[in-house]
Formats: C-alpha cells, structure tokens, sequence
C-alpha cells in the first residue's frame, strides 16, 4: 500500500507566523515511527499541492497518520502542536482520530478529504491510497 498526502490547505489558526507542518507515520500499539514527512510552512488560506508518498509498506498492520506543527523554532511555545490524526487500515480502510472529522471522498473520488481542528488550528487533508 502506498499513502500519498495529496493537498494540504490551511483554513484557521491561532499562532501568528507561519505554521511548519509535517506529518508522522506510525505503528502499532507502541506508536513505533515508520517515517517523518515535512509538508510545509502555512498562513491561513494556503493550500500546497504535494503528492508527496509518506509511507509505502505490506506491514499487514494499521498506520496512523499524526499531523502535527513544529514548535521547534519559537520562543515561548513550549513542545509541537498536534494538529489531527487518520489511521488507515491494511485493507485501506481510513478512520478519523482525535480532532478529526472525515468528510469522505473528494468530488473525484481519488481523494479521502479530512478536516482536523487541534490545537485551535483548522486544516484540510487530502489523502490518496494506492494497493
């Protein structure tokens, strides 16, 4: 299975500056970390268009799909805001997490759209599967 993070569009935030998204993809009940994907940098109205592959594996297991935004680099800010989470099945079967809303499929039907509102941000997801 492949996992494509397809569009990524920022629709509210509290932070002033802009916000540095990535994405963790991890494993099983430990949460063991698969890979770190580096999405972009976001001021309220940007959408990036990255169709950037953050995980391919045949694990057999569920991945979960962490959006988070760094904190790294501000002063005062303390550890990395979470954002959302999607967990996807190994059928490819997706389930919203915590601060997560599934809003289905995108008029084409090629991407699983997700809205996630942590930490009193509001962003829009798209994924695309691939088996």
């Amino acid at each position: 299975m492949k996992l494509i993070l397809h569009s990524v569009r920022c629709l509210a935030k509290t932070e002033s500056g802009e916000d540095e998204i990535y994405c963790l993809v991890t494993a099983g009940s430990d949460r063991r970390q698969l890979g770190r994907a580096d999405v972009g940098n976001f001021e309220i109205g940007r959408e990036l268009r990255t169709d950037q592959l953050i995980w391919e594996g045949t694990s057999g297991q569920n991945v979960t799909v962490t959006v988070m935004e760094s904190d790294e680099e501000e002063l005062n800010h303390g550890s990395d805001d979470f954002i959302g989470e999607i967990t996807v099945s190994a059928d490819g079967n997706c389930k919203a997490g915590r601060a997560t809303l599934d809003e289905g499929f995108d008029a084409s039907k090629q991407f699983r759209q997700f809205s996630l509102s942590g930490s009193g941000a509001q962003y829009v997801v798209q994924l695309r599967l691939e088996m």
